[in-house]
């Protein structure tokens, strides 16, 4: 053998290099013991790390609050993060604080380099042709929200003042059908809470929700109990079972279909046994009138027929039946839970 000890008592040729001559033996000693002082540079640098759930809590945090990581972050500010990571650098670093490690390190990187090069090249690629994808996606998707935004309806609420009215003609049978309920009863849209207060007049625990802005008066508001929500919100909140019965007016004619269902289901959810659903609507003829208000012709729907109604709500569990206005301009079902069997 040529040269002096190594580190560990491993024989190293001039220049603290790998010995030299024919010694394999040598050669695979000296070998292990650059990977062992590798590893241990490794071992030492991660000690001196934060530990693993430190990191695993940083990183949650900054994904939490960096601006890309917003739920209110557009997908082109995440793709920025995406577009930093595209690239895959092959030449790994070989800064080294042994003796020799550095030019161990470059032979090895010089060595690996071919192999590196060919398989980041590969996964660059591929990484770069998803980037791309996805900035078309973002581009698909920002160009259909501006078409969403600029045909957007208007809330669905359509309220025909002329029907909804403390005189109108289905207003007494609409408190006479939950005034026996004895519990909790949901008039929505309220406005003014008109038809609260004449609940409330008949004894009965009633309140109201509108999603129209304005629409609930400041100054009823301390002798009413009026909210200013949206009404599916509401229903999610309300407890299942919790409501005696609902009053629906103005708030089912001009809702799409989908939504019309979901609202319907949330009522019939809050209703408790023995529930009662009051459901008034203008009738088709009104809707496409040129009486009918304006909102009639900006909202994405048209009212039900009183049959469809009765099919509907048939299907959730509830008998109805139904009463027309004497000149035809509107109608209102009654519907009721069943009975559950004995």
């Amino acid at each position: 053998m040529t040269g002096g000890g190594g580190p560990g008592g491993v024989a190293t040729g001039p220049g603290g290099g790998p010995p030299a001559g024919d010694d394999e033996e040598a050669a695979r000693a000296y070998l292990d013991h650059v990977r062992r002082d590798i590893e241990e540079e490794v071992r030492r640098r991660a000690a001196s790390d934060l530990p693993p759930a430190v990191e695993r809590e940083l990183d949650e945090l900054f994904m939490r609050h960096a601006p890309h990581g917003n739920r209110g972050a557009g997908l082109r500010d995440m793709l920025r993060q995406v577009d930093a990571a595209v690239f895959i650098d092959p030449m790994v670093p070989i800064a080294s604080r042994r003796p020799g490690g550095a030019a161990v390190k470059r032979g090895l990187r010089s060595l690996s380099l071919w192999y590196l090069r060919y398989v980041t090249y590969q996964v660059s690629a591929f990484a770069t042709a998803v980037s791309r994808a996805l900035h078309v996606l973002d581009l698909q998707m920002s160009d259909l929200r501006r078409q969403m935004e600029a045909a957007a309806p208007p809330p669905s609420v359509v309220v025909d003042t002329a029907h909804h009215r403390p005189d109108a003609w289905w207003v007494p049978g609409a408190v006479d059908a939950v005034a026996p309920t004895g519990g909790r009863v949901l008039h929505a849209a309220c406005g003014g809470g008109w038809l609260v207060g004449a609940l409330g007049a008949a004894g009965v625990d009633a309140y109201g929700v509108d999603p129209r802005p304005g629409a609930v008066l400041d100054h009823e508001l301390d002798d009413l109990d009026l909210r200013e929500e949206e009404l599916g919100a509401h229903l999610d909140a309300v407890a299942p079972g919790s409501l005696s019965a609902v009053v629906l007016s103005g708030v089912v004619e001009g809702a799409a279909h989908a939504e019309r269902l979901r609202l319907v289901e949330g009522t019939v959810r809050a209703l408790g046994p023995g529930g009662v659903l009051v459901v008034h609507s203008l009738a088709r003829a009104t809707w496409d009138g040129d009486d009918a208000p304006l909102e009639a012709d900006l909202v994405p729907a048209r009212p039900y027929r009183p049959a469809t109604w009765q099919h509907v709500l048939g299907d959730m569990g509830l008998e109805a039946d139904w009463r027309q206005a004497p000149d035809g301009g509107d109608y209102v079902v009654t519907a009721r839970r069943r009975a559950a069997p004995a």
